[in-house]
């Protein structure tokens, strides 16, 4: 009995359907009403992408040259020793037998003047020099994982 009840309401719903579907294209024929709806639509989806677009705080500037344990922590600041946003700092790290693997990493220091270069390899083959720029100024550190796995160095741009 009851799916004899379930079948007969199933069939009073796809009875209902293009009624219903015709009641409601009659009305969204009617520009008074289409209008302010589509205008509340829009209203309501550049509110949400206001919503989205507040700004997150920017993570700290990090490269990884996944190599091994090692890491090298570079401060740069001015003349002034106030840190300088998005100097540049490039290295060419030479590993593997005879250095012949080459892995070349660029990356830029965040507003605190920092960029952190991770995971170098503990030995290296040939000389690693760590280029640094802003503009015209300048500077060359040279990273010695021998000497100290975990270094920082503290670059003043003149």
């Amino acid at each position: 009995m009851e799916l004899r009840n379930i079948w007969l309401s199933s069939r009073s719903i796809l009875a209902i359907v293009p009624k219903a579907y015709s009641k409601i294209m009659s009305v969204m024929s009617n520009p008074r009403v289409t209008i302010p709806l589509v205008m509340c639509l829009m209203l309501a989806c550049s509110q949400s992408n206001l919503a989205q677009s507040t700004p997150v705080p920017a993570a700290p500037s990090e490269i990884s040259a996944d190599l091994g344990p090692c890491s090298a922590l570079i401060v740069v600041t001015d003349s002034e020793s106030k840190p300088i946003y998005a100097a540049k700092i490039k290295t060419r790290i030479q590993y593997g037998p005879f250095g012949v693997k080459k892995l070349d990493l660029e990356a830029y220091s965040g507003a605190d003047g920092r960029i952190t270069i991770t995971n170098l390899p503990e030995t290296l083959k040939k000389p690693m020099y760590i280029h640094i720029a802003k503009d015209d100024k300048q500077d060359i550190e040279e990273f010695k994982p021998e000497v100290q796995c975990h270094a920082t160095f503290k670059v003043q741009l003149r």
